[in-house]
């Protein structure tokens, strides 16, 4: 056999053998060979100082809160020993008849209120949900829920809510999962729900800001494997929103691991999917908004009800997946946006999302290496020039989703 035939032959016969073992090294650890040359040369003992996590002093929050997530925020600016943000979300519902309307405006204008006292913004998250149930889209472009919403509003203002204190408003969040009542509807119709919502909200308080949030992927089953969600345009549920009501766009996109029973494991720990800046600027461009939000988080653990099932996420890999999502954010700042990242961080390992998006427990140990992942996170985030909002509570029980996409 001729010499060049021999080379010929070794370099097939090691092209096989790497590539065989590129397959078994990505199938077991989910990293290239690259990636497992770049981990063996990084440098983990990499220590940030996050004595403080912002430059910024804490806000003067007092201590006898009757608002849970702002007592959770004392805690959160103790734990960082300074100031960590000025925003936080909490979620409602929508009434179903007039005394409904009043009830709920009276509960929120007491929340409204402390948070205003505390310096505080309130990124509302209003739910197509009433006591009978999901509200059909449909239904609701009638303007058959337009009476008992606008005595909400109007109700509000009786209790002393102003302009300055109303926030940002979201309604119909992730219009693109199925598991809304909105089986007769098209994209474009959600732009018209939107805008009949926020025409009412604003008639009331001109100054409030109206905002969208969608799905980074689409789902048109109630199986919300990631696989099963397209990565497609969101401009079709965009295009028809009036932009004189729209001030800022929100993506939704979270990390995904199956459950340890199954035979092999699949995740999605790469925010540049399941964030995916190329289809949140084109939705952001079309709406002609300057702000941009992304409604993310990580878990520590995840199908925390059966122990059979249960993942664990060890710290190293949040804090890589945070640093992956404060990429994306960066991609979409540097296409002209201010952005801000809202972390979901309540402890859902007891509800039915079984998962732990949280960064300690009920009881705050410091030695706790996921505090330093959030200290280090926060800031990461003021160097870098995008804002934080959080979501969490110190209530166990509160109304908030448990079937946001996870």
């Amino acid at each position: 056999m001729k010499n060049w035939m021999l080379i010929l032959y070794s370099i097939i016969f090691v092209g096989l053998v790497m590539f065989g073992f590129s397959l078994i090294i990505q199938t077991q650890t989910s990293l290239t060979i690259p990636d497992l040359i770049d981990s063996l040369f990084k440098n983990d003992d990499e220590y940030i100082d996050v004595s403080k996590c912002s430059s910024r002093e804490s806000l003067l929050l007092k201590d006898d809160f009757s608002d849970y997530h702002l007592s959770k925020l004392k805690e959160y600016e103790s734990i960082c020993s300074s100031y960590v943000t000025d925003t936080l979300m909490i979620f409602m519902d929508m009434p179903k008849d007039l005394i409904l309307a009043d009830t709920k405006a009276l509960d929120l204008s007491n929340t409204l209120k402390e948070f205003h006292e505390s310096g505080i913004n309130p990124l509302v998250i209003v739910e197509p949900v009433t006591e009978w149930g999901l509200i059909d889209f449909e239904e609701f472009d009638t303007g058959f829920y337009d009476l008992w919403i606008s005595s909400f509003f109007e109700k509000l203002k009786s209790y002393g809510v102003t302009d300055e204190m109303i926030g940002t408003w979201v309604p119909f969040p992730e219009a693109n999962l199925p598991y809304w009542n909105r089986s007769n509807a098209t994209p474009s119709q959600f732009g018209s729900v939107v805008n009949r919502y926020l025409r009412i909200l604003k008639s009331y308080f001109p100054e409030a800001k109206g905002s969208v949030l969608l799905n980074s992927a689409t789902y048109e089953s109630t199986d919300f494997d990631w696989e099963n969600g397209e990565y497609i345009s969101l401009v079709p549920y965009v295009e028809t929103l009036d932009k004189t009501l729209i001030a800022s766009f929100g993506i939704q996109g979270f990390p995904w691991v199956n459950d340890s029973t199954a035979k092999i494991r699949r995740e999605l720990f790469d925010a540049n999917e399941f964030i995916n800046p190329t289809i949140t600027i084109e939705a952001a461009k079309t709406l002609g908004v300057s702000d941009v939000w992304i409604n993310t988080g990580t878990f520590s653990s995840k199908y925390t009800l059966d122990p059979k099932s249960v993942v664990f996420i060890d710290d190293s890999t949040r804090r890589e997946i945070l640093e992956d999502i404060l990429k994306q954010g960066e991609a979409i700042k540097s296409a002209g946006f201010n952005v801000s990242i809202n972390l979901f961080s309540q402890d859902k390992s007891n509800s039915e999302e079984a998962t732990n998006w949280s960064y300690w427990g009920s009881y705050v140990n410091n030695e706790d290496p996921n505090i330093y992942v959030f200290k280090t996170f926060v800031k990461l985030l003021e160097e870098k020039g995008i804002n934080l909002w959080l979501f969490d509570t110190s209530k166990e029980t509160v109304y908030e989703p448990d079937r946001l996409l996870r």
